[in-house]
């Protein structure tokens, strides 16, 4: 199969098309001829060495987490998926016509969800609905405050702080305060200008980070948290608690009930650009410049 490789670290210029056998299903996993695949941030910080300071990476390596494609094959005891299946799915190694993934990582794509639609969900998605579902737990009547809420992974935070029976106020910079009551958060806060004096969060779950982020998290109620996926480190000094840093993990239960979101309309994923296997090079700088209003996706015919 073709598939995108490096065997080194460094600027995207280290991604290469290269010829490697097709992977095939073990027991319990699924092969997927893949259509579709979604580009992330961890991505192009694998490949520059970014994130070799929390874990080494064996190289040579196929980057990429997220697929969308139709079931090849299927391993011993996968009953759940059948040869033919479309589905979506969080596996290693992405970038390449076919991967394999564990089939509980594995959620069937409505008919009104395409692949690349698919294929830009997993990853924020299921960040997003994690962080709250398991890093926050909010009770009903909570108020959660959801820092990049038009974002891939602040609107799904967003969406499932609001299922949970939360008051969700979602903080966004000032030119994305119409986007985001598009999407029908109401409850805004930017982050340049004056806080109300009654405003406070039982919980915060942040994909921004930095100080602007720090300065809404001392209106944290005592007892309650602060999670975030950012980059950028909250400062601890002088906040009610810590920030924790969340990650996230496969699971196909919620991918089914995100992709039946973005199938009936009440949840979108915008993708900005779609871009070729050749050309996984030119994706990755795209999402590494940060300059897009939406997703990056590689196709794969």
């Amino acid at each position: 199969m073709k598939a995108i490789r490096f065997d080194r670290h460094g600027a995207p210029d280290v991604l290469e098309l290269v010829e490697i056998d097709a992977p095939q299903p073990a027991p319990g996993q699924v092969q997927v001829r893949v259509h579709a695949a979604g580009v992330n941030p961890a991505d192009y910080k694998w490949r520059n060495g970014f994130n070799l300071r929390y874990m080494p990476l064996p190289l040579p390596h196929v980057p990429g987490y997220d697929v969308a494609g139709i079931v090849s094959g299927v391993g011993q005891g996968v009953t759940a998926f059948a040869l033919g299946d479309r589905v979506v799915a969080t596996v290693n190694e992405a970038y390449a016509e076919y991967a394999v993934a564990e089939a509980t990582a594995c959620a069937k794509l409505p008919d009104q969800v395409d692949f690349v639609q698919a294929a830009a969900l997993p990853c924020s998605a299921l960040t997003g609905m994690e962080m709250i579902e398991e890093g926050l737990c909010p009770s009903s009547g909570d108020t959660v405050l959801v820092t990049g809420a038009t974002g891939g992974v602040g609107r799904f935070a967003a969406k499932a702080a609001r299922d949970l029976g939360a008051r969700v106020i979602v903080a966004v910079r000032p030119t994305y305060v119409d986007e985001v009551r598009k999407l029908g958060f109401e409850d805004v806060v930017t982050f340049d200008n004056e806080l109300p004096d009654d405003l406070a969060f039982d919980h915060v779950a942040d994909t921004v980070g930095g100080e602007a982020v720090a300065r809404l998290c001392r209106r944290l109620k005592p007892g309650g948290r602060i999670i975030t996926v950012a980059t950028t480190p909250i400062a601890p000094e002088g906040l009610p608690a810590a920030p924790t840093v969340f990650g996230y993990h496969a699971d196909g239960e919620r991918l089914s009930r995100i992709v039946a979101a973005v199938g009936d309309g009440s949840m979108q994923m915008p993708v900005a650009r779609t871009f070729p296997l050749a050309e996984a090079a030119a994706a990755q700088q795209c999402v590494e410049d940060g300059s897009n209003r939406g997703r990056v996706v590689i196709t794969i015919d």
